[in-house]
C-alpha cells in the first residue's frame, strides 16, 4: 500500500498573494539593513545587502508581477534564498516578504494547478500558480530568479 508524501514548505506572505517555496531552499529569514541601491536596474531588483560575506540581490516578487512596492526599510523583511545553479556570482538570492513566514506540509494531493489563473499572465518568478486547500499559492522559480538577476546585472560567471 502506498504512502502519500508529503513536501515540506515554507509559506511567504505578500501583500497580494502568498508564495511558496521548498522549506530547504530556505537559508534564514532576516530583517533587512544597510541595504545598497544599485543603479539602472528594473524595478522588481530592490538593491543589494551584505549577508554572510556576500552582496545579496534583494528581489520582489510583487515588482516583477507589475505591483508598485516601497522601498526597503528597517522593516522590511527578507527570505534568504540558497541559490541552485552554479552559473551565478551569488550563493543566495534575497525575496522581500510582507508577513510571517510559516512550515507546513503538503500532500501531493492537496496542490492542484489553478487552470483558471494558468490562462491569465503569471508573474516572470513564479513556476506556476496553484491551489491549495482551495487557496491560490504561487510556487517560486529558483532558477528563473537567478536569471533575471543575471540578465539585470549582465554576468553570467561560474560560482567558485
Amino acid at each position: 500500500m502506498a504512502t502519500a508524501q508529503s513536501i515540506k514548505c515554507m509559506i511567504l506572505t505578500l501583500r497580494s498573494e502568498n508564495v511558496i517555496v521548498p522549506a530547504a531552499a530556505i537559508a534564514e529569514i532576516i530583517s533587512a539593513r544597510d541595504a545598497m541601491d544599485i543603479a539602472n536596474m528594473p524595478d522588481w531588483y530592490m538593491g543589494k545587502m551584505l549577508w554572510r560575506g556576500v552582496n545579496v540581490p534583494l528581489v520582489s516578487f510583487e515588482a516583477a508581477g507589475g505591483e508598485e512596492v516601497k522601498r526597503i526599510n528597517l522593516n522590511t523583511q527578507v527570505a534568504m534564498l540558497y541559490s541552485i545553479t552554479k552559473e551565478t556570482d551569488y550563493p543566495y538570492l534575497g525575496v522581500i516578504i510582507s508577513g510571517v513566514p510559516h512550515e507546513t506540509l503538503f500532500s501531493e494531493e492537496q496542490i492542484k494547478v489553478d487552470e483558471h489563473a494558468m490562462e491569465s499572465e503569471i508573474n516572470p518568478m513564479a513556476a506556476v500558480k496553484t491551489r491549495i486547500n482551495g487557496a491560490a499559492v504561487s510556487i517560486l522559480d529558483l532558477e528563473a530568479i537567478e536569471s533575471m538577476v543575471s540578465q539585470a546585472e549582465g554576468t553570467k560567471k561560474l560560482r567558485p
